[in-house]
């Protein structure tokens, strides 16, 4: 009798084309992913949503809940509308508040960022706002050399504390803005920092530093002048940053 003939073995596993047809699956899901990361059309990529529910059967808004009323709400829906207000840019991020640099020319408010103090604090005898020889070498060695040159804006405030400031017959806030202008005139004079960039403040007696003593009074720190820079440029405030002639 003859033998029965084996049956040929397969060369490849089975298994294999189950997970060639799975890498196959996650490939165009990948590229579907990749395809969909960045929306240059809204309104094809919310045709292409669309399709892909009816397709799927899919109906209603967000989640299992079934609603008769399309979604408005959606980012599709709103990127949709928006390429329609900016008649169909590619790019429909671009700003359109007028308060900062954007698409208008003109801004009306300009943010100055944080505040960093530039060198120490300028004291002054009580009711003087008269620079003293510390002060002035204070001035011109460690706060004019770092702001020499630059185009950043530079607050120079004033303050003023207690009974004894009264000798000098002018009011708190008075007497704070004379020691910030005799500050700003010598940071011109003697400093060489461009006067465009400096703006005097006066803070009065609103932000003492120490109140030491039983009268409260504090100490020559209360009395003083601080120069600060901040984040805002001069091309940012000025029309005419460069002085031509044309801000008169």
């Amino acid at each position: 009798m003859a033998k029965k003939k084996e049956a040929p073995k397969a060369e490849i596993p089975e298994w294999v084309l189950t997970f060639g047809d799975m890498m196959s699956l996650l490939l165009c899901f990948f590229i579907l992913l990749a395809a969909f990361s960045e929306i240059k059309k809204p309104r094809e990529y919310k045709e292409i949503i669309d399709s892909i529910n009816d397709a799927m059967g899919a109906s209603g808004g967000l989640g299992l809940a079934a609603l008769l009323e399309k979604v408005d709400n959606s980012m599709v829906s709103y990127k949709d509308s928006k390429a329609k207000r900016d008649d169909n840019k590619r790019n429909t991020n671009e700003n359109t508040n007028p308060s900062v640099p954007g698409r208008e020319t003109q801004t009306n408010i300009v943010q100055e960022g944080a505040r960093h103090a530039i060198g120490a604090s300028i004291e002054f005898e009580p009711g003087s706002w008269e620079l003293s020889k510390r002060s002035q070498d204070l001035i011109r060695d460690q706060i004019a050399p770092k702001i020499r040159g630059l185009k950043y804006i530079c607050p120079v405030v004033g303050h003023s504390w207690g009974v004894e400031e009264k000798r000098s017959g002018l009011g708190y806030d008075e007497l704070a803005y004379k020691r910030a202008q005799t500050v700003k005139d010598f940071l011109v004079r003697e400093g060489g920092v461009d006067p465009a960039i400096l703006r005097v403040e006066s803070a009065g007696n609103t932000e003492p530093v120490e109140l030491t003593g039983s009268d409260g009074q504090g100490g020559a720190s209360n009395r003083r002048v601080q120069v600060f820079q901040t984040g805002r440029t001069l091309e940012q405030t000025h029309p005419d940053p460069n002085f031509t002639g044309a801000g008169g």
